[in-house]
């Protein structure tokens, strides 16, 4: 017995010392060029956005991204930058109309690089928090992030909260690099969801609007939770506990609105991460904070009006974070214990009645077999002793 304690301390020593050097965040996605009317060309991206903010909690994020070697990476200053290289940087083109309402997208370079699993460090894999922020269609494969190279790499990994901001996925390009939005979810959104409704997906009402009951019911199905922003109008949450309307925070002055929604999706994770009962509200607040940003200072600022209005990402996130995943593994055990046993029921009560007297019968059958045999065999040897 006491080995037995022993050896689940040693276990839940060994856990939380495995949890606490885990990266607390990655994000990956592309890194872009914004060419806007006044002719200036500013860094930008869900990746760019989502790092600003990270910064703004005290995290030091891992971030994985394309650029070629001219790129501006400043918004990445503070995380441990990987950059894939490439011979462009992807560039979209903002045309503005009806005073200023209504955007149109191209992209004028585009560095046609599909990001994975594959090219994130291993440590970086481990993060708790994953952001995926794809920008067009075949730029990031979703998919390899749920994907395991076996028992010790998903022990290793453990509990993660993975964001898909899908964006990106719900785009094509047409020949002179107009960007078109897609009528139903693509292959590559529901391929970034995977079987086992691991990851919190976010989308716009523009992405969704033309999808039928039957696809939306299909994706939420597939996902653990859904968040649809809708501008001023706030958000809709979809989640195991049914619809849930998110508000927006008022502000005196709405400055910008680029990259609120990186922000709120970007927030909304962390406070998954952090444990808050809310995380909806608070990614609400967070993103009102990057609308009273003007578009000039921005990704850089995005964050700005959050720093220092939250606690600072620390020890004692990461330690309640390790016994989060001490519970959660735990649940994992004991379902599968319980789902087996039950399945084992479920099995036993299927069968034809009378199975289990003919089962019986056929074991007292073999026993009184083989204390018949064994009569002979004992006679023998006692008259030869």
């Amino acid at each position: 017995m006491r080995w037995a304690i022993l050896l689940a301390v040693i276990l839940v020593v060994g856990h939380v010392v495995l949890e606490l050097s885990r990266p607390d965040l990655l994000l990956v996605g592309t890194v872009t060029i914004d060419v806007v009317d006044d002719g200036s060309r500013p860094a930008g991206g869900a990746v760019s956005y989502a790092a600003a903010a990270a910064r703004a909690y005290g995290i030091r994020a891992c971030v994985v991204t394309v650029a070629s070697a001219d790129a501006d990476l400043s918004v990445f200053d503070g995380h441990e930058l990987h950059v894939v290289p490439a011979p462009s940087t992807l560039t979209f083109e903002h045309t503005y109309s009806w005073f200023g309402h209504q955007r149109k997208l191209r992209v004028t370079a585009n560095p046609n690089v599909t990001l994975s699993r594959s090219h994130v460090p291993r440590h970086c894999q481990r993060a708790r928090t994953i952001i995926l922020g794809p920008l067009t269609q075949y730029e990031l494969d979703a998919g390899s992030f749920l994907e395991y190279d076996g028992l010790l790499d998903q022990l290793l990994r453990g509990r993660q909260h993975i964001g898909l901001l899908a964006q990106g996925f719900q785009r094509r390009l047409a020949q002179d690099g107009r960007v078109l939005p897609l009528q139903s979810p693509t292959p590559q959104l529901l391929g970034g969801l995977g079987r086992r409704r691991r990851v919190t997906l976010f989308l716009s009402d523009v992405e969704t609007e033309p999808w039928s009951e039957d696809w939306l019911g299909l994706v939420v199905r597939s996902s653990e939770r859904v968040l649809i922003t809708r501008g001023s109008l706030g958000a809709t949450e979809y989640n195991e506990t049914g619809v849930h309307a998110v508000n927006i925070v008022p502000v005196d002055v709405v400055r910008d609105t680029n990259g609120a929604g990186d922000v709120f999706a970007t927030a909304y994770m962390l406070a998954l991460a952090r444990g808050l009962s809310d995380p909806g509200h608070h990614a609400s607040w967070a993103a009102s904070r990057a609308v009273m940003q003007v578009q000039a200072c921005k990704p850089q600022c995005a964050g700005g009006q959050i720093e220092g209005h939250v606690p600072t990402w620390g020890f004692a996130d990461r330690a309640s974070a390790a016994l989060r995943g001490i519970g959660h593994l735990t649940r994992g055990v004991l379902d599968l214990a319980l789902r087996d046993g039950l399945a084992a029921l479920l099995h036993m009560r299927a069968l034809p009645p009378g199975t289990w007297g003919r089962v019986f019968a056929q074991a007292a059958g073999a026993t009184a077999e083989g204390a018949v045999a064994s009569a002979p065999m004992a006679a023998a040897e006692g008259a030869a002793s």
